[in-house]
């Protein structure tokens, strides 16, 4: 599995607090320059300009759904449409993610993978009430 970290040559900044809280001094605000200009926006070598790995504590949970995925594709546009508020348009790219999911046999429902997605969810909630929501 690829690994999205960068290495910040340039705009470092100090010691960041939040709710008083000191944050990683190795974030930092400034798009990585892309390795490869050529290579897929929003990839590891051409990273997108609101990209935040580079910016991430490293005690805050992440999940990553790899351009691959046969629905990653529909669960960004989702996340898009719901930031938006978009309903409409989410409702109908749910829908399309429902057509597309009862194409192929489930995973059993004890499948590791999953249970390991339930417990990054569940790590996700737990820090954003105790370090407020990320932007």
């Amino acid at each position: 599995m690829r690994r999205y970290r960068f290495v910040v040559e340039s705009g470092h900044m100090g010691q960041i607090t939040h709710k008083g809280r000191a944050m990683s001094e190795d974030k930092t605000t400034d798009k990585p320059a892309a390795k490869d200009p050529a290579a897929p926006y929003g990839s590891a070598d051409n990273p997108s300009e609101f990209d935040v790995l580079h910016r991430m504590g490293s005690d805050e949970p992440y999940f990553i759904i790899r351009g691959g995925d046969p629905l990653s594709d529909a669960l960004v546009e989702l996340h898009a449409y719901i930031g938006a508020g978009q309903s409409g348009a989410a409702h109908d790219t749910l829908e399309r993610i429902l057509a597309l999911t009862s194409q192929r046999p489930p995973r059993p429902v004890g499948s590791p993978k999953y249970r390991e997605t339930f417990k990054i969810s569940v790590s996700m909630e737990r820090f954003r009430e105790t370090h407020g929501r990320s932007h």
